[in-house]
């Protein structure tokens, strides 16, 4: 007992050293760049963006194809130019939305109290889908997205006609290696202000196998709204408040059929959650794609988009 204990307190005494070293390091690297970037979206002159109003957000999103509905949740510190390859396949059979969540891409959070957790994020799909009048969808989440799409289909189960989790959390399991240092007080704060686009570009890079896929027109697209303040307030917060224990321990409520996507080579999440999420859900398939990153969906798009179109249709 006296061991974990020590060992305990030596791994948290070295997560504390780090991420000082790191939060001093941070400002060195990347000196001389404004954290902040105003292009404008060229993505959005070329697809159908819409806004809808809601006491909650005013929320943005794509729209495109007709059938039934699909809406695409992107993950953490993206938007809906994540699904840029996945929409337009998806699109030849349905309603396909790409929507941004409150911290992502151009939605405008109206609630001053919003939480950033789980329950929060899972009620903002909902005001979203009555807002765009959706009863019941097919839902596509990537990483937290992915979360939040898991946490929505458990507490609403009649909403939800198929579920697709790419590289997603749920559960209470190992995190992703940088989550210490978010979590760390003024850490966080340091690393979260100082994210300037190199240091973004790093780590979008991080979640794939195929660098060559990291232009500069996906880091434009991508770092342009995440540089917003009340996007990089609400990112931190989200690393903070997700709570993988309340996905976890819901997994049984999933009704909906489930197709679990992971890239082989995930260096953010071991992609053995995949089989281990997988086995939790009652209706629920994995599936591991070698040679594929994190952002699974962009990085191999070639063998992941057409599993997706598949399995909703």
């Amino acid at each position: 007992m006296r061991f974990r204990v020590w060992f305990r307190r030596l791994a948290l005494g070295l997560t504390a050293v780090v991420a000082t070293v790191f939060a001093i390091a941070l400002p060195v690297a990347y000196a001389g760049e404004p954290p902040n970037s105003d292009l404008p979206s060229r993505y959005l002159t070329r697809v159908e963006s819409r806004y809808v109003e809601t006491d909650l957000a005013r929320f943005h999103y794509t729209v495109s194809g007709s059938g039934s509905p699909v809406v695409l949740i992107a993950g953490g510190g993206l938007w809906g130019y994540s699904w840029r390859d996945v929409a337009p396949a998806l699109a030849q059979q349905h309603t396909v939305y790409a929507v941004d969540l409150p911290s992502q891409g151009y939605t405008e959070l109206r609630s001053a109290g919003f939480a950033f957790d789980l329950p929060a994020m899972a009620e903002a799909i909902a005001v979203f889908l009555d807002a765009v009048g959706l009863d019941r969808t097919a839902l596509v989440g990537h990483s937290w997205g992915g979360a939040w799409s898991l946490y929505f289909a458990e507490q609403h189960p009649e909403r939800v006609e198929r579920l697709v989790l790419l590289d997603s959390p749920g559960l209470d399991a190992e995190k992703a290696p940088i989550t210490p240092l978010f979590q760390t007080p003024v850490v966080g704060e340091l690393l979260n202000d100082l994210t300037t686009r190199s240091f973004y570009t790093d780590s979008i890079r991080g979640t794939f196998v195929h660098k060559d896929l990291v232009t500069d027109e996906l880091i434009d697209e991508f770092y342009s709204p995440f540089a917003r303040p009340a996007n990089r307030a609400g990112f931190l917060a989200l690393w903070r408040n997700l709570d993988y224990r309340l996905t976890d321990a819901g997994l049984d409520q999933v009704s909906a059929p489930t197709l679990v996507l992971w890239g082989g080579d995930d260096e953010w999440l071991p992609p053995s959650q995949a089989t281990r999420l997988a086995d939790r859900i009652p209706d629920a398939d994995a599936v591991i794609v070698p040679g594929c990153g994190h952002t699974v969906h962009e990085d191999c798009p070639a063998a992941v988009i057409p599993r997706i179109t598949a399995f909703l249709s």
